[in-house]
């Protein structure tokens, strides 16, 4: 169908310039096929296709793209909301799950009007969320737009050897692309973002050494330290752990002398029981040793004989 000729400032407009324009209009109409509606809007014009009677119309999901516009060089694009969902670990914590919506540029997704991303082919757009070293979140997440790719950053508790690190967290969601000269995406998410702290965190209690050390974070792996000492025994029995000195039960009993020297000026406690020297320095247990019967060396005026009976294990 032929449009008609051009016409100057002046000339006449026929009746069938007219009529062929409007036939040329028509014949250029878009006519949705069966089971297809037509829908026009400010912004141009789209098929649809309407549910079948009785079912609910479904809902667009979670970040999905509902428009493209273009803007210069750009395009300006509009998506649905979506939430970013914490799930808090700790029973204290209230509400046990909560909701965030993220913004773009200050304006929340959920929005009347929806606020516009501004993207050019070959951007991608991220949820971007942070925690802290526990893994609440903190802050209002946003999405935001970028042509590299986002590593982001897990966050790690603190332990004996660290302060630990807060967490920085990138959603793909979707990437811009041309196909076939036309705007569209690639998409990587449409559904809410979920969230859980679930790293386990430990401390020592009581006095004494640690028994936990560090999380490893690049192997994520919770390390402990292994329980050893001079002249005793650590053996493995069941849940529990067992600690006896010289390798006896921890049950035994031992009648021991205790003598109380000098060495170098530094008082030194020593005990001796079935041919077995057994020493101490400084109230610290310094191991058994093979002694034959008879009083020690030492000073006779510093030395102090005891005889006592005394639990040896632990």
């Amino acid at each position: 169908m032929r449009l008609p000729q051009k016409k100057k400032p002046g000339d006449p407009v026929l009746a069938s310039d007219w009529n062929l324009l409007l036939e040329a209009i028509a014949a250029r109409t878009p006519c949705p096929g069966t089971g297809l509606e037509f829908v026009a809007s400010s912004g141009g014009f789209c098929y649809s296709m309407p549910q079948p009677l009785g079912q609910l119309p479904k809902g667009q999901p979670s970040f999905s793209v509902i428009a493209i516009a273009r803007d210069g060089s750009n395009y300006l694009v509009t998506i649905r909301e979506g939430w970013v969902i914490e799930r808090q670990p700790k029973t204290g914590d209230h509400p046990a799950v909560k909701f965030h919506m993220p913004e773009y540029g200050g304006k929340a997704l959920d929005s009347v009007p929806k606020p516009e991303i501004s993207m050019a082919i070959g951007d991608t757009a991220w949820c971007r969320y942070r925690t802290d070293v526990t893994g609440a979140v903190t802050g209002t997440p946003e999405i935001i737009v970028a042509a590299a790719n986002q590593d982001g950053v897990h966050y790690h508790p603190t332990d004996p050897e660290g302060s630990g690190g807060d967490g920085d967290y990138y959603v793909k969601l979707f990437k811009l692309e041309l196909d076939d000269g036309v705007p569209g995406v690639r998409v990587y998410q449409q559904s809410d973002v979920e969230h859980w702290a679930q790293l386990w965190t430990g401390e020592n209690v009581g006095t004494g050494a640690g028994v936990y050390k560090k999380h490893d974070e690049v192997e994520n792996i919770f390390k402990f330290r292994s329980i050893r000492g001079e002249g005793i025994t650590v053996t493995e029995d069941g849940d529990e752990i067992l600690i006896s000195l010289g390798g006896g039960s921890h049950l035994d009993l031992f009648a021991i002398t205790l003598y109380c020297t000098t060495n170098e000026g530094n008082i030194q406690l020593t005990g001796s029981s079935d041919g077995y020297l057994y020493r101490w320095r400084h109230g610290i247990y310094r191991g058994r040793y093979a002694v034959n019967a008879g009083p020690l060396d030492g000073d006779a005026g510093l030395v102090i004989a005891v005889q006592y009976l005394t639990h040896l294990g632990f």
